[in-house]
Order: structure tokens, then C-alpha cells, then sequence
């Protein structure tokens, strides 16, 4: 407790020492509060970040695309699951591509994610394309014997954009 009489979320310390000859314990109790309020506030941001990451960006009426950046760990990968559908429902999204030419590593979770977003997303009724994964990543990919065949990849956005063309072309004639 406080001087004031609240409580404290504190830590305690205890060390078997020697004063002139005999043993004893030296005790120190430290007020840790600050921490907690501290990792609070650290997952409240990682949470904003997560949500700012999962931006479905408008293209045209029904067209978006989702860039992914930076890591996927297992916070954004939940964020991603959770957001992108509500987005792309919200938006009346019907294709999206998911661009990873900003992404800089990619492992189980990071596959595992984009194939429930891609299944999720299929079973909306929204198509989606797979582009921007670098040389690097897809080696990394393969190092890891993660099967890409299943994904529709095209390799950058604009390619992506001439198929969704074609396809719009072919159904408006």
C-alpha cells in the first residue's frame, strides 16, 4: 500500500546477505505501475499500427487493393483476419489485391494468414490476386516447402489490373 492508503502493483526482492556475521535478508520492494500502464499503452499502439496495416485502398468501384508492409506477426495476422473481411464488405469490395512488394520476410504464419484471408475472402464472393512477392520471399517460401501453386500470383499490381480488365471487359460485352 500507498502512504495514502491505495494500492500498489509492486515487486519484492529478497537476497540472503552476511552483516557482521550473520545472515539475513535484504528485502526491496519496487512500484512497477508504471510498467503495466506502460505495455498497456505499447499494445494500444501495436493495435492502431495492426488496424492502419490492414487499409483495403479503393481503385475503382469494386476494385481494391490491401498493401502489406513491414512483418507479419501474430497481431497483425489476427488483425488481418479480422479487418479485411468487415473492410472489403464495407466497401463492397468484389476483387482485392494483396501487394507484398512492402513486406521484407515471410514464414508459416504469414502463408497460413494470406490463405485464410484468401479463403475467407473466396467464400464472400471476393476474388483475389497475390502479387509483389519478391525473389527473396519466394525462395524463402519455398525453403520453408510452402506450395504457392493454389494462389492466384501475378507479379505486380498492373499486371493484376490488366486481368481484372479483361475479365470486366468480357462480362460488361
Amino acid at each position: 500500500y500507498r502512504m495514502d492508503g491505495t494500492t500498489v502493483e509492486a515487486e519484492l526482492y529478497c537476497h540472503p546477505v552476511t552483516v557482521a556475521g550473520k545472515q539475513a535478508i535484504q528485502s526491496y520492494i519496487r512500484d512497477i505501475g508504471w510498467k503495466r500502464e506502460a505495455n498497456q499503452r505499447q499494445d494500444e499502439l501495436i493495435k492502431e499500427i495492426n488496424e492502419l496495416s490492414a487499409t483495403v485502398v479503393p481503385l475503382l468501384d469494386d476494385i481494391a487493393i490491401l498493401p502489406i508492409t513491414g512483418k507479419v506477426d501474430h497481431d497483425k495476422a489476427v488483425a488481418l483476419l479480422d479487418l479485411i473481411p468487415v473492410k472489403v464488405r464495407e466497401q463492397q469490395i468484389t476483387h482485392l489485391i494483396i501487394d507484398f512488394s512492402g513486406m521484407y520476410s515471410v514464414d508459416n504464419l504469414v502463408i497460413d494468414t494470406l490463405f485464410k484471408v484468401h479463403h475467407v475472402l473466396g467464400l464472400l464472393g471476393v476474388e483475389t490476386f497475390i502479387t509483389g512477392l519478391r525473389p527473396e520471399l519466394v525462395l524463402e517460401a519455398l525453403n520453408l516447402d510452402i506450395d504457392l501453386s493454389s494462389l492466384p500470383v501475378t507479379g505486380t499490381v498492373k499486371e493484376a489490373l490488366d486481368i481484372l480488365e479483361i475479365k470486366h471487359d468480357v462480362h460488361s460485352s
